[in-house]
């Protein structure tokens, strides 16, 4: 009789590979935040849903039509997603099953996009 032992241990590959998940959130949202922060340098309104819908696309390594036609969003309102002419929130949704599987975090960068937005406090009191 033969008899097959076990040489790797699934919950620990399973915890390996959540971990590795984890991080590549993480780099995901961080590499979109730094995107956001040259989006803004460049003066575009909305840096944070610029940068979101740009590394949607990226992250398929496609053109802007072939991305648009695969995910079933008009060309027009990609371009103006990645031009920064669309709010964060008005953001197409045929990009939120990309950016699921991207995993990126879509509340920091929500906060990030409101904190950007604020008006600028003179000498730390509000008006």
């Amino acid at each position: 009789m033969l008899t097959e032992v076990a040489t790797t241990n699934p919950v620990a590959a399973s915890l390996s590979e959540a971990e590795e998940a984890r991080l590549l959130r993480r780099d995901a949202t961080a590499m979109i935040e730094r995107m956001a922060v040259q989006a803004r340098i460049a003066g575009l309104e909305h840096p944070v849903a610029a940068s979101v819908a740009l590394a949607a696309r990226v992250s398929q390594l496609a053109g802007p039509e072939k991305f648009a036609d695969r995910n079933g969003i008009p060309l027009a309102q990609l371009v103006e997603a990645e031009q920064g002419a669309v709010r964060f929130g008005e953001l197409p949704s045929g990009l939120d099953p990309v950016l699921a599987v991207m995993g990126v975090d879509l509340l920091s960068l929500a906060d990030l996009e409101h904190e950007w937005q604020l008006p600028v406090v003179a000498q730390g009191e509000l008006f």
